[in-house]
């Protein structure tokens, strides 16, 4: 068995605009819901196939480049942990492992869980989102994920934004709603951080993540040894969560790595040491969601609601049938691969350019 054909489509993704920046912050920060993205599709010279999707930012010339590499490959024989294709950025390694993982899934009839180690839940809890957005604005986010079932929204902040005033707003339409605050490393004022955090203490935070640049430990430090809300720290691999717990810099770990393989390491090493996790996401569309569904489902620690959000913040997330939904609760699928069918209607509705390697 050989790998004899790889498809490629670039597709725009929509967002719902509830969800994303407010026109103040709009034209001062990236514009990532117009931002392009590549959806790839392996095939075998045995009829078999996989899907994947890349992340932002990945490139044509990368994607064919890599796609040559894996031309002749006998998928049967390729180590999951290490792909066989040299120089790939990460957004495009991304797209071509999940669609490894779903072709190999389909040839073993194993689910991607199944290939991780098998899943330790039934379900995961993912929550709601928001972007840069004015307290009016958060109002209609907060409604939003009160009438889809959702316990938790994630939000992003920035200097300047009347962060206090955002979080009661919420509150008020939607009391029971918890939060994760994202400060994505934009404060530099210790000062200015304590006092937020001081009056975040019962607003109902589930933890502060990245509230100053990841070099300056000495701050995450002071800032969690008095207390009040939990430091979140986002992160990209072992290595940097094992730093983080020599330097005692975090309460909870957001992991965002390239591999799947290399999440689920990570929230074993977070969970030896008693810190939970849960799975980022660049604002992905369903394949990516599908391969982050499989990945929290394996280790004990990822119990934080996920950054899974295609289905509720995309207008189409490219997947014939999601996992079924109940709110927040997203069932792991146990078919083989993702357990989705990339759905070629919105292929067709929302693609750029395409190609084929052969």
């Amino acid at each position: 068995m050989k790998i004899d054909r790889i498809e490629w489509w670039e597709v725009n993704q929509f967002v719902h605009q509830e969800m994303v920046n407010s026109p103040e912050y709009a034209a001062s920060h990236e514009r990532w819901d117009l931002v392009p993205k590549f959806i790839l599709r392996l095939h075998t010279d045995e009829g078999h196939y996989g899907v994947g999707e890349t992340s932002r930012g990945a490139q044509r010339s990368d994607i064919e480049l890599a796609a040559r590499q894996l031309l002749g490959v006998d998928p049967r024989r390729v180590s999951l942990r290490r792909l066989p294709i040299d120089e790939m950025p990460a957004a495009t390694a991304k797209g071509f492992e999940v669609g490894l993982f779903d072709l190999i899934g389909r040839i073993r009839d194993m689910s991607v869980s199944a290939l991780l180690g098998g899943p330790c839940r039934d379900h995961v809890v993912s929550s709601y989102w928001a972007g840069l957005q004015t307290p009016e604005h958060s109002v209609v986010a907060a409604a939003a994920a009160r009438d889809g079932g959702y316990s938790c929204l994630k939000f992003k902040i920035t200097q300047g934004m009347p962060v206090i005033e955002r979080l009661q707003r919420m509150l008020e339409v939607a009391p029971d709603l918890r939060f994760i605050v994202d400060a994505m490393q934009r404060y530099d004022d210790f000062g200015q951080m304590q006092d937020l955090v001081r009056q975040m203490a019962d607003l109902n935070v589930v933890c502060l993540e990245d509230p100053f640049p990841r070099d300056r430990h000495d701050w995450y430090r002071q800032l969690r040894q008095e207390g009040g809300i939990p430091i979140a720290l986002h992160l990209s691999s072992t290595e940097l969560i094992l730093q983080a717990l020599q330097e005692d810099v975090a309460d909870i770990f957001n992991c965002s790595p390239v591999s799947l393989f290399e999440f689920v390491r990570m929230a074993d090493v977070a969970g030896a040491a008693g810190k939970p996790c849960w799975h980022g996401s660049a604002v992905d569309l369903g394949l990516l969601d599908l391969a982050y569904i499989h990945a929290c489902a394996v280790p004990e620690a990822a119990t934080i609601p996920h950054d899974i959000l295609s289905t509720p913040l995309h207008v189409n997330d490219f997947v014939v049938d999601m996992p079924h939904r109940e709110g927040e609760r997203i069932a792991v699928p146990d078919t083989p691969g993702l357990g989705g069918e990339l759905d070629m209607r919105a292929v067709e509705q929302f693609r750029l350019s395409n190609g084929e390697i052969r």
